[in-house]
């Protein structure tokens, strides 16, 4: 067998085991507002009604809306795009890396993808995120592959027209790629502008940057244009800018609404090495300390590899759009996006820093010289590959509990749940976010959306004498004290916590009881966190 099929023969077994995993340990139930918001949009699809929220991911929803069409109930299609494009994400992460280090490097990356935690768990989420990831990886793949051919092409005596066609060709299909890919995740749009503006500065003057653009625009009116004419272009309007507005001064997480430099620095480094490299971390499991010296030193390696500065600049400019699309999405979610507490935000950096990982572990064999020549060809073959194959055996533990874990409902479904089982009841459920999900999931309940503490405690007043129920995301400290100076006891009435690795942001929600002093109800046994009377 050639080289060429054992590669090909090698890659797809590593996307069968990636996309049998992920399939594996996938779920049928909303863990959070978003994810039920995409449910609801493969149901039918409707703006105004925010099915899904704005910016809409009409190309995600369609590929969902597609499986649905041949039999899957809608949370079954998300969980197949899901996994798919988690399979994908592992393959054109391998595909990444051989462009960019050879086929040494594109064993070991394809190992760690596979074996990664956040990407497995990434691909199990009913979100779009992993699905915007892969495009996103795979337009990278084809512009370090036009880049390859390119420099093929100025090297060749013979044949040269041929290859710069196919690299040109290359660029485009990874523009156009882009392009859809702002319909399966718009917040990933500085990779696609920061390729576009690489690779027309590269082919140089005005016409180059009005072709390239075309190629970029021709992706997204393939989506665009449909969702203007299926949703009301007054609507679309409407919502577009209240969601933008929300998005950027009150619930974004960006650096308006969060604004504190030492909380995104915690997101920044909490979330790419804890969640993104599976750090150690002081309450992550015990486990990564025994992979975080490994992950050290290949981070180490792939940072030596870079030096000196000429070889970094050389890197820049043998793969430039790799260089300016990472950080310029960098920058975005450093101050745009919600990293203080949801890591998932840096998922589409996750495959080039696995790149990395591998381009430094194929680049440690010159580091290790024992005497003896045959003695030290074998070392530096399988020192490499044991410093691999021992990190993706840690992660890959660390993916199955955490996917386990995963299966479980989330802390919000949980609370859903409950109130579901537990039967109608007249006291009201005070919350921030939940509402929709107690709407849709408990129709027997009667939510009530509280904007601020004032809102709340006046709420809870006007409950009566049975009290009310809070969720615990409503509820902060201030109105807390107001309450209790109230003359009202709160105590935890259900709650299912789960790892914060597995749920960033709502890890520990509850859901609480608020009630007068001197109630009836005020004297039953309190409830310990899991729900059940604590005694």
């Amino acid at each position: 067998m050639s080289e060429e099929r054992r590669d090909l023969a090698a890659l797809a077994a590593l996307t069968a085991a990636a996309l049998a995993s992920r399939l594996w340990f996938r779920i049928d139930h909303d863990e959070d507002i978003d994810a039920l918001r995409f449910a609801l949009g493969v149901e039918r699809f409707d703006v105004a009604s925010l099915r899904p929220h704005a910016p809409y991911y009409p190309v995600f929803i369609a590929a969902a809306k597609g499986l649905a069409l041949l039999g899957a109930a809608p949370r079954a299609a998300l969980a197949l795009v899901s996994a798919a494009s988690g399979a994908a994400a592992v393959a054109f992460t391998a595909l990444l890396a051989r462009e960019v280090a050879g086929r040494r490097a594109a064993a070991f990356a394809g190992v760690l993808a596979l074996a990664s935690p956040f990407l497995w768990l990434s691909s199990e989420k009913l979100l779009s995120d992993m699905a915007g990831a892969a495009e996103t990886t795979a337009a990278l793949w084809l512009c370090a592959r036009g880049q390859r051919l390119r420099r093929a092409a100025e090297d060749a005596e013979a044949g040269s027209a041929a290859r710069e066609a196919s690299a040109a060709r290359a660029r485009t299909a990874a523009l156009v790629l882009l392009g859809v890919g702002l319909g399966v995740r718009l917040s990933y749009f500085p990779f696609a502008l920061a390729c576009l503006a690489v690779i027309a500065r590269s082919e140089g003057g005005r016409l180059a940057w009005l072709a390239r653009g075309r190629d970029l625009a021709t992706g997204a009116l393939a989506w665009l244009v449909p969702l203007v004419l299926i949703a009301t272009p007054r609507d679309l309007v409407a919502t577009t800018w209240v969601q933008g507005l929300g998005h950027f001064t009150r619930w974004g997480g960006t650096a308006i609404t969060v604004s504190s430099p030492a909380d995104r620095l915690h997101g920044v480094v909490w979330g790419i090495w804890a969640n993104g490299l599976g750090g150690a971390w002081p309450d992550a499991p015990a486990a990564r300390w025994l992979g975080a010296p490994i992950l050290l030193a290949l981070l180490a390696a792939a940072a030596l590899r870079a030096a000196p500065l000429r070889r970094a600049a050389r890197a820049a400019r043998d793969q430039p759009e790799l260089f300016a699309s990472a950080l310029a999405y960098f920058v975005w979610a450093l101050l745009g996006q919600n990293i203080a507490f949801k890591p998932r935000h840096w998922l589409p950096l996750v495959p080039l820093l696995i790149v990395a990982l591998a381009a430094g572990a194929a680049a440690l064999s010159p580091a290790f010289r024992p005497a003896g020549a045959a003695r030290g060809r074998a070392l530096r073959s399988a020192a490499p590959a044991a410093l691999v194959t021992t990190l993706a055996a840690q992660w890959l533990a660390d993916a199955i509990a955490l996917a386990r874990q995963h299966q479980a409902p989330s802390p919000a479904a949980a609370i859903v749940g409950f109130l579901r089982d537990a039967g109608a009841e007249q006291r009201p459920v005070l919350t921030r976010d939940l509402d929709r999900m107690i709407q849709e999931g408990a129709p027997g309940r009667r939510p009530v959306r509280v904007r601020g503490d004032d809102e709340l405690v006046r709420a809870v007043e006007q409950a009566g004498p049975g009290g009310a129920l809070i969720t615990s995301e409503a509820l902060s400290p201030a109105a807390r004290d107001a309450l209790a100076g109230r003359g009202y006891a709160i105590s935890i009435r259900f709650a299912r916590p789960r790892s914060r690795y597995v749920d960033a942001l709502w890890s520990d929600l509850a859901l609480l009881e608020a009630l007068p002093a001197g109630s009836p109800a005020g004297r039953a046994p309190p409830r310990s966190p899991r729900g059940a009377p604590a005694g």
